[in-house]
């Protein structure tokens, strides 16, 4: 059975674990193994992670299928009437089954005061942009990430609820 709950401090090692297989198979077509190593070491770190389950600030949520967790998404708050996906990832064998959507959803249901969704996509990863753009985000500008002293050209895209 598919439940969606808020993440909690012993889900960390398993959510880095997420990261790490959905970032190697979504990136390596873009950034090297080595880049990928150090992004993901510096963003997925589990001093990292356990810091944004506790904050108050952040909404932390995973998808589990029985006990294997196949998907997360965690969110902060901007202003009151404006989020940020920070994360959205679905295990690669589960991508294509509307996992992701429901987590956008459910998002909107946990704040029902949100009037706009940000987030930062990768340039070249289309696979996400057009996901997004299926859930009614558009390309409002561009950004540059640096994490780790790796250079990551993202799309900013938003959607208003």
């Amino acid at each position: 059975m598919l439940t969606i709950q808020k993440a909690n401090i012993d889900d960390a090692i398993e959510i880095k674990e997420l990261l790490r297989e959905t970032w190697n198979s979504t990136y390596a077509d873009i950034l090297s193994p080595d880049e990928i190593e150090k992004v993901t070491s510096e963003w997925h770190s589990l001093k990292l992670l356990r810091k944004q389950i506790k904050n108050p600030k952040v909404l932390f949520l995973v998808v589990k299928l029985g006990d294997e967790l196949i998907a997360l998404c965690n969110t902060s708050i901007m202003k009151g009437d404006h989020i940020n996906i920070q994360r959205l990832y679905v295990r690669p064998g589960y991508q294509g089954q509307g996992i992701g959507s429901k987590l956008i959803k459910e998002v909107s249901i946990r704040f029902p005061k949100c009037r706009k969704i940000d987030l930062e996509v990768e340039e070249q990863n289309d696979r996400a942009i057009a996901f997004y753009q299926k859930q009614g985000f558009k390309k409002v500008g561009k950004k540059v990430l640096n994490v780790a002293s790796v250079r990551m050209p993202s799309f900013v895209m938003e959607k208003n609820m």
